[in-house]
């Protein structure tokens, strides 16, 4: 199995919430490529990084995601339990009333 393939790429428009979306897609390996992800496809660069989908329906919802931010990871903060101060050599540990 190769990782590597010649591209042929071309230029289509899918229908996308009622709106025409030029995206791009590979006649040697059928794969469509993300409009968002891959902005230069659609003008006939090639890409060397992008998202490939194998049809339609998953590059719709990948499209979906870009509009809601599917994939953005909320920050979780975890509080940091605050470390007692060490001791030195002598001193003894004090309990305040």
């Amino acid at each position: 199995m190769s990782t590597r393939w010649l591209p042929k790429w071309k230029a289509i428009e899918i229908d996308y919430n009622n709106k025409k979306v030029t995206v791009c897609y590979d006649e040697v390996t059928r794969l469509y490529v993300c409009p968002i992800c891959s902005p230069n496809c659609a003008k006939g660069v090639s890409t060397d990084y992008s998202t490939y989908f194998f049809n339609l329906e998953d590059l719709k919802r990948h499209l979906d995601a870009h509009k809601y931010g599917l994939w953005l990871q909320k920050k979780t903060r975890t509080e940091e339990e605050e470390e007692e101060p060490k001791l030195s050599i002598g001193e003894e540990e004090s309990e305040e009333e």
